[in-house]
């Protein structure tokens, strides 16, 4: 009997961590990190791995963003896929580099097939002849959740003083 007692804690817990992980709160917040992953591209980068970041933007994006930034008044309004990749691979070939980092998740909250992510992000986005980002930022980002899976439909940032 004795011997039967471990190998049900070990499937026990792993039904646990399955449970955890697959959770709506962990999904949402595991494409969020995926989406600042994406948009971070490395100074030393070549041309063809920043294009590859384009075509994973594709998976994390609704058909209709929203975006809302105070300090870049080109990057508000609301955008449709495309133009959001256009928009990306013309950074992609542009930027120096670019940085985004989660510093803080302070909420995370799913109401059926919408989630919304209040965080700090420390972000850098550096150009030939400026920087229109650096520095750490409030950020919301809306996710909705379609067939296949959770996109961003919305995101709005403020720099933090």
């Amino acid at each position: 009997m004795k011997r039967f007692i471990i190998p049900q804690v070990v499937v026990g817990l792993i039904a646990v961590f399955g449970v955890w992980w697959f959770s709506p709160t962990q999904v949402v917040k595991r494409r969020t990190q995926s989406l600042l992953s994406t948009l971070t591209l490395d100074g030393g980068s070549g041309k063809v791995g920043r294009q590859m970041a384009v075509y994973s933007l594709n998976a994390l994006l609704a058909p209709r963003i929203e975006l809302e930034n105070p300090a870049i008044q080109e990057a508000n309004g609301s955008f449709e896929r495309p133009e959001m990749e256009s928009a990306f691979s013309w950074l992609c070939e542009q930027a120096k580099q670019t940085r985004f980092e989660v510093d803080q998740f302070h909420s995370i909250s799913i109401a059926g097939d919408k989630a919304q992510v209040h965080l700090t992000l420390t972000g850098l986005v550096e150009l030939p002849t400026y920087r229109p980002a650096d520095g750490k930022f409030d950020a919301t980002f809306d996710w909705e959740k379609e067939q296949d899976g959770w996109r961003l439909a919305r995101a709005s940032w403020r720099q933090v003083k």
